[in-house]
């Protein structure tokens, strides 16, 4: 394997891990939101619209960390050589499958979380 593939594909490696980590992040936050609507049903408590602040935020951390992941991933790969300006210029209009679900899905997140954060109460009673 020449020395160029061996530097995409450790790229690669370590930005679909961060893809990954983030989904997870988001996918546990959605679970959370999940378990304590359950809990505000069962104890009268209100820890539905708290979660929504906990959505909110992690929205927003997993889309801009998204983002600076990509980024730096393709500076990197633009400085060691490893693809052309070309390349790069097409992955930036067109970027891979992991990021832009996990970008969406922390969009969603964090919108539907600041509906929960301001409304959630409302849907308990």
């Amino acid at each position: 394997m020449a020395s160029d593939q061996v530097g995409i594909t450790f790229l690669y490696s370590r930005f679909s891990r961060s893809m990954v980590l983030l989904g997870a992040l988001v996918s546990a936050v959605w679970l959370f939101a999940a378990l304590s609507y359950y809990l505000s049903t069962e104890t009268g408590a209100d820890w539905f619209s708290r979660s929504g602040s906990l959505m909110a935020l992690s929205g927003a951390v997993a889309s801009f960390r998204a983002v600076s992941v990509y980024q730096n991933t393709l500076a990197t790969a633009l400085r060691k050589g490893l693809v052309s300006v070309a390349r790069e210029i097409e992955l930036t209009l067109e970027p891979p499958r992991p990021f832009r679900l996990v970008l969406y899905f922390g969009y969603l997140t964090g919108i539907v979380g600041t509906a929960i954060w301001g409304y959630g109460d409302l849907l308990l009673r």
